[in-house]
């Protein structure tokens, strides 16, 4: 490719830049350095100044020094780019067919370098000072026009000829041309300050040499290869961008890094505060809530590490799994271990838990609002989870939904809910910690993987047009799914002692035996008229706008599809649902949010909707929370504290309930190997009609009196119980064993007059009334009442 002789001047041009580049690079002082620049000028004025002082010389030859290592740098650095361009035989080839046209200047070496045949070719830079400021110039000017040339690429110009190659542009004025540039003999004792004036002025503060085009010597196109260089200067510069977006890259990764250990520091801090929040809630409860409280989790464990205690019949059909008690057996090892199991730390061992369940379900709510609203959001949706009665009432509770919702929260905020625009990975790491934290929520609540059925067809449609992701999806799916089964599969036969698949056990007996509709059936819209309100509360009013709002529905639509195929089932209880509310919240939050942010356009505080939200929810939770906290079904509690003590100051030998079964904790609280007996309650496992089956707790309650006289002895104490001889009363008593009376008896009020009779006349008082509720079923209506012979 052939280039004019212009381009081949441009060619020169680019060769003058890396050349000073290097300089620049590779000299302790640079060229264009500015103490070196006023140690020459010092140098001179010192020299005019002092001529007779004895280091004049030195000073001089040092100066000269200075100047000669930076022109051999200079020209071995022309050598070396010489060298390369040359290398091109094109460029070559056109540098011949012109060589004649290229002037040879008899300038100072520092301002030139020779081509390959020895032909100079003069270089400059654009700035220098006038003639007349030649040798005198002050030092302030000097650094302005050095911070300039700091800034500017050199210029260089090749001169058409010799006549002309000394006609320089200066300020407009052309210097002398006909003054001859010679090397300066140092040696010299003649003019030596005007020699080193003439260096500094022609080294340092040279002005733009420039050829103009005229009608009369225009360029003669000629063609020559210019791509190679042009391609080097492209790439120095693209490196150089590359360079620069590395350092912003690498800025903005560490302010990011910055960033994130400044929001992990805050969420720290949260979550001790919410540790110390929680610690206080479970405190705070004085309640009974429901019998799997006790019976599902700590009476299993404590019956495994003391080896004394009462399974319910589901433990004896292995339709649960181990893994949920599992939690507490620790905490009872460690008190067994340490001699303190007879303290009151065993009741509130197991609770200290579920409080740090409780704080991270609390931080997770937080974490998943902010994810998705932004941090402000996530503050009203932490003051929603904290306000919440259901979350005062159950969160720290030791029951299987607590730590369900809590790991269906956490797993909820690694899950892909949204489909990266810019990318159609899934991000496997945050997906299998989800996939992790949803199947041990399936160890303790089989029923949790309705959840992930909904939000796993979500996932598989939203990749839908990428195979290599739906088979990443499932592959990783059925890593987690084989490997959480073979993990509760082992803990199962840890405690069973025989292989056992508990989630599908369960399934089989509640599902497809519906034997669950033996405890209570409920209408299909039960969640929904009373279920999804009781728990949502006052906060429903702010999570419907609020998913309005957000445009970020599938939450919602998985909190519909939760409480639907909940519906489709016969036996409801609220607490079913509660790893739902959470949502709740998080729309609750952004809405709050809306609120807020709206508020801020209204200078009254009256007229602002903000506290009014705020004021609202308060009065609704609160007084609700810490009823039923602090007052309903109460009493069991208390008469379970009363027994624990006494059952330690005498020497009692057991306690009877005639009671519904499991209406109150059982050896987990007494933790005494003596004999606790109930009214048993087991569902008609193999019947075939299951509405018709009847317990002994529902034989006891149709006639407390008849069912007395045929299960119990008629001796009580110290005198025989005198029942009626009419009517079935003539008949002879069951043949079956008959049940001694134990020291303590406990009942409801509401059989108090059904079976006051047996205690006439008898060593046995009553010696302790609790308040339970102020509402209940008809079975455990009123106070309870204890009757002892101690």
């Amino acid at each position: 490719m052939i280039y004019t002789k212009k381009e081949l001047y441009s060619l020169l041009s680019d060769i003058e830049n890396k050349v000073n580049d290097n300089i620049r690079r590779n000299t302790q002082e640079n060229l264009i350095n500015d103490n070196g620049i006023r140690n020459i000028q010092e140098n001179i004025v010192n020299n005019k100044r002092n001529t007779q002082e004895i280091n004049e010389n030195e000073n001089i030859k040092h100066n000269q020094e200075n100047i000669i290592n930076k022109q051999n740098i200079r020209q071995r650095n022309i050598k070396e780019l010489k060298e390369s361009l040359f290398k091109d035989s094109n460029v070559k080839e056109s540098y011949n067919k012109i060589k004649n046209e290229l002037p040879v200047n008899e300038l100072p070496l520092d301002t030139m370098f020779d081509f390959m045949d020895g032909t100079r070719v003069r270089l400059t830079h654009p700035y220098s000072f006038s003639n007349k400021n030649k040798h005198n110039f002050d030092f302030n000017e000097e650094n302005q026009l050095n911070k300039q040339f700091q800034t500017n690429k050199f210029q260089n110009v090749l001169f058409k000829d010799q006549n002309n190659s000394q006609n320089h542009i200066n300020n407009g004025n052309l210097i002398n041309k006909d003054k001859e540039y010679k090397p300066i003999n140092f040696k010299s004792s003649v003019n030596k300050n005007e020699n080193l004036n003439n260096i500094f002025s022609n080294y340092r503060h040279r002005n733009t040499y420039s050829t103009k085009k005229t009608e009369e010597e225009p360029f003669k196109k000629e063609n020559v290869n210019f791509e190679s260089f042009k391609r080097v200067s492209e790439i120095n510069k693209t490196q150089k961008e590359k360079n620069e977006e590395k350092k912003h890259i690498q800025a903005d990764e560490i302010e990011r890094i910055q960033q994130k250990l400044k929001e992990f520091l805050f969420e720290i801090k949260i979550f001790l505060m919410l540790i110390l929040f929680r610690f206080y809630n479970s405190l705070s409860l004085g309640t009974f809530f429901v019998p799997d409280e006790y019976w599902q989790s700590i009476e299993v464990a404590h019956n495994f590490v003391f080896d004394y205690g009462y399974l319910t019949w589901e433990w004896k059909e292995k339709i649960r799994s181990f893994s949920y008690p599992l939690l507490f057996t620790i905490p009872y090892m460690i008190l067994k271990h340490l001699n303190l199991d007879n303290t009151d730390l065993i009741i509130y061992f197991p609770r200290i838990i579920h409080v740090f369940i409780a704080a991270f379900c609390d931080l997770y709510t937080y974490k998943l609002t902010k994810k998705y609203f932004g941090r402000n959001a996530a503050k009203w949706a932490l003051f929603c989870s904290m306000l919440s009665w259901s979350n005062w009432n159950i969160l720290v509770r030791t029951i299987s939904n607590s730590i369900e919702t809590t790991l269906t929260v956490m797993a909820l905020y690694y899950w892909p809910l949204r489909k990266p625009k810019d990318n159609n990975d899934i991000p496997i790491n945050d997906f299998m910690i989800s996939l992790i934290l949803a199947a041990i929520a399936c160890f303790f609540r089989p029923t949790n993987g309705i959840i992930w059925v909904f939000l796993g067809l979500s996932l598989l449609f939203q990749y839908r047009k990428s195979l290599k992701t739906l088979l990443n999806i499932i592959y990783h799916v059925l890593i987690v799914l084989v490997t959480s089964l073979i993990i509760s599969i082992g803990i199962d036969k840890f405690y069973f002692d025989e292989w056992v698949i508990s989630p599908w056990n369960f399934i089989k007996f509640n599902i497809i035996e519906n034997i669950s509709i033996f405890y209570g059936d409920n209408s299909w819209h039960w969640y929904f008229s009373c279920g999804l309100p009781f728990v949502g509360y006052t906060f429903l009013i702010f999570m419907i706008p609020g998913v309005i709002t957000s445009h970020f529905n599938i939450l919602f639509y998985l909190l519909l599809w939760t409480v639907g195929v909940y519906s489709n089932l016969v036996h409801k209880e609220y607490r079913f649902i509660y790893p739902i509310v959470p949502i709740i919240f998080f729309y609750s939050g952004h809405f709050l949010d809306l609120i807020s942010k709206y508020d801020q356009k209204i200078k009254s505080f009256i007229k602002k909707y903000i506290w009014k939200s705020v004021a609202l929810l308060v009065l609704t939770n609160i007084p609700l929370a810490f009823y039923i906290a602090n007052v309903h079904q109460r009493g069991v509690m208390d008469a379970t504290y009363f027994l624990r003590k006494e059952v330690r100051q005498h020497d009692a030998n057991g306690i009877m309930y005639l009671m519904p079964c499991h209406s109150t904790p059982f050896y987990s609280y007494i933790h005494k190997n003596i004999t606790l007996d109930f009214l048993t309650c087991e569902p008609p496992i193999g019947e075939k009609d299951i509405k018709a089956y009847k317990s002994e707790e529902d034989y006891f309650f149709e006639d407390p009196k008849y069912f007395l006289y045929n299960h119990f002895s008629h001796t009580i104490g110290n005198t025989t119980i005198k029942y009626p001889t009419d009517g079935k009363y003539a008949k002879p008593p069951e043949n079956i064993p008959k049940k001694e009376w134990s020291n303590y008896i406990v009942f409801f009020d509401n059989i108090h007059n059904d079976i006051k009779f047996i205690f006439e006349n008898s060593n046995y008082k009553e010696v302790k009334r609790y308040f339970n509720s102020h509402f209940n079923i008809k079975k455990r209506k009123g106070d309870i009442i204890i009757y002892s012979n101690i």
